[in-house]
């Protein structure tokens, strides 16, 4: 066995080569709560901390242990419905009107702190139990399905997503281990063999069998590391069963249990390091070394027990998540590859310079419909056969040279449709579209909430730009990046944090009044922009032009141009004259810059309101800002 410096060196190693890969997914695993559910950072503890006013914060355990409330339960199962729901009420005031409620940190207003303050003081369980227990009228029969739903849906999450990703991120790390890359698309490749659910059941047999030998004196102990290996088993081969997995753990650890004990024992100093740092320690390095440790160890099990053949270990067979592919298999499997290598240089569709530029920069089309439908075709087999050439380069882990991969799933179909450019008229048409969502989606919350039509926005016609430019100017200005997801989430934050916050600031200096402060938010800037905010737009953008802009352009290509067109240019001057008649008269009033704030009493009334609306940017302007020159 080697020895724990040297797991440990090669640990370091590795957590050097993929450093971004391991803090991104070990930081997942923390906030899924599937391990290191030890490490919190803690902001508010930091916040105080720095004021000099260090306080004692409730854990991430007991804020679980208040989604259903034993004393909520205790209540309906003596019919006393309406003094649980009191219960409930008194913590959801106590903590709108808590000390830090409008610090940066605070959660007063939007959408996390509405969600995150029903939970907390068990509104969610009790609004719950209130539906239930008007059909059932029983407080006892309610109380049992209140623990039945919640059972259920923790159990599902748990077993299909937290406890899943435990596989998931070992496969991960294994790929970065050997590769230089790993594509974010090998993070579904469980569902791409279609081995989900057994790898899912793999894991649950493992967990339930821990579970039970922790009830003997010594057993639990024992066991945890009798079955270390099983996640790592069940990531390299997702085919093998519950039993045979657990099996082959323990002839592979027999013998090894102390030394990993040890090698676990020897990040104490780390643990110890993160504690005194709040956290943030273990994020930025602790936790992906230690988890690179552990990969180190579970590789070097593998390699022993092959040597030694134990029974089992023919089943741990894919050989190219530690060794590179060789060349004459390369070739084999990816042949398709290496035969229309020329699409990635070639043009089938012949552009001039500008259009060349325009398409592949900002993803505009400007030349006939039917070459766009070549172009778009090439443009996704071209993204297709990057990642191809990427496996065959042995950059990245060849995943069709796994024993599962099927070669529908290997086929080249140039389906990559949010590659597709899109031409004038349909960017005028998604900017419209998405101009008018925006505005039925705000008018319709008000409507449900103030129980009045208010037309939202500075203008007077039926849009709202800011929703229709912030898709316009994503699905343009960042075309380059969509390619990569990841950099393409990033960058859309940074777009639409700028858009908002200089709207407002333009609109407030030109105009002399806000439509919307983010005061009392979650980490917000000046009022102006906030991290939910942010969030809300981030998802929704990548909704947004990785789904509905390429149905968007589909049926928009699909319309003759002499209909087209006119259309167009119609809706284009009638926003022109709406933009001139509002800077003179712009749309203000009732629920538009005097929105008036919510007593106490309609604040609780207006809570699950108030967690829709955040979705749809409904901001409130403080009274004292209504009159600014």
């Amino acid at each position: 066995m080697t020895d724990r410096k040297e797991i440990r060196k090669r640990a370091r190693q590795l957590v050097k080569k993929q450093y971004a890969l391991l803090v991104v997914l070990c930081a997942l695993s923390i906030f899924f709560g599937t391990e290191f559910t030890n490490v919190k950072v803690n902001s508010q503890i930091m916040y105080d901390a720095v004021r000099g006013q260090v306080t004692v914060m409730d854990t991430m355990g007991s804020t679980v242990d208040r989604v259903m409330d034993a004393k909520i339960l205790d209540d309906y199962i003596n019919d006393y419905i309406a003094s649980g729901n009191e219960k409930a009420a008194e913590r959801l005031k106590a903590l709108q009107e808590s000390e830090s409620a409008n610090s940066i940190l605070g959660r007063r207003k939007g959408m996390f702190a509405a969600m995150m303050n029903n939970i907390n003081s068990g509104k969610l369980a009790a609004t719950l139990g209130m539906a239930l227990h008007s059909v059932i009228h029983s407080g006892r029969v309610t109380a049992a399905l209140m623990i039945i739903i919640s059972t259920l849906f923790t159990a599902l999450i748990y077993i299909f997503i937290r406890h899943l990703y435990r596989a998931v991120l070992r496969r991960m790390i294994l790929e970065g281990r050997t590769c230089r890359l790993v594509p974010l698309s090998h993070f579904f490749f469980l569902k791409a063999v279609k081995r989900w659910n057994r790898t899912a059941m793999t894991l649950l047999y493992a967990t339930l069998c821990e579970w039970l030998w922790s009830l003997t004196i010594a057993g639990g102990f024992i066991k945890h590391y009798s079955y270390f290996a099983v996640p790592f088993i069940a990531a390299e081969n997702p085919d093998v069963s519950p039993k045979e997995a657990l099996q082959l753990s323990r002839r592979m650890m027999d013998g090894h249990k102390w030394d990993c004990f040890l090698l676990d024992l020897s990040f104490l100093g780390w643990r110890l390091l993160g504690f005194l740092s709040f956290g943030v320690t273990e994020v930025l390095w602790s936790v992906p070394y230690r988890m690179a440790a552990y990969t180190e160890y579970y590789v070097n099990l593998r390699e022993m027990a092959k040597a030694r053949a134990i029974p089992g270990s023919e089943l741990m067979n894919d050989e190219y998540l530690y060794a590179p592919a060789p060349e004459e298999e390369l070739r084999k499997g990816y042949a398709d590859i290496v035969r229309r290598g020329d699409l990635v240089d070639e043009d089938i569709v012949v552009l001039s310079p500008a259009q060349r530029f325009f398409s592949r920069n900002f993803g505009l089309w400007t030349a006939t419909l039917e070459e766009k439908k070549v172009y778009s075709r090439q443009e996704g087999l071209r993204q297709q056969m990057r990642l191809g050439q990427q496996e065959l380069g042995r950059e990245a882990y060849p995943q069709r040279l796994h024993p599962l991969w099927t070669k529908e799933a290997a086929a080249l179909t140039g389906r990559v449709s949010y590659l597709s450019p899109v031409t004038v008229w349909t960017l005028i048409i998604i900017f419209f579209s998405f101009s008018f969502v925006g505005w039925l989606w705000e008018v319709s919350l008000h409507i449900m909430i103030d129980g009045a039509f208010i037309n939202r926005g500075v203008l007077h016609g039926p849009w709202l730009p800011i929703y229709g430019a912030g898709v316009g100017l994503i699905a343009v200005l960042l075309y380059r990046f969509r390619k990569n997801p990841i950099l393409e989430g990033v960058m859309v934050v940074l777009l639409c944090g700028f858009v908002e916050y200089m709207t407002s600031l333009v609109m407030e200096l030109t105009l002399g009044m806000r439509w919307w402060d983010y005061t009392g938010y979650y980490l917000n800037l000046n009022g102006r922009i906030c991290g939910e905010g942010l969030t809300v737009f981030a998802l929704g953008g990548m909704a947004a032009v990785y789904l509905l802009v390429p149905v968007i352009d589909g049926a928009v290509t699909r319309i003759k141009p002499k209909v087209l067109i006119p259309v167009c240019i119609l809706l284009v001057l009638s926003l022109c004259f709406d933009l001139v008649y509002s800077m003179n008269h712009p749309n203000a009033g009732k629920g538009i810059t005097d929105y008036e704030e919510y007593t106490k009493t309609e604040q609780e009334a207006a809570a699950p309101a108030a967690a829709a609306a955040a979705f749809s940017g409904i901001r409130i302007v403080l009274p004292e800002m209504q009159n600014r020159p």
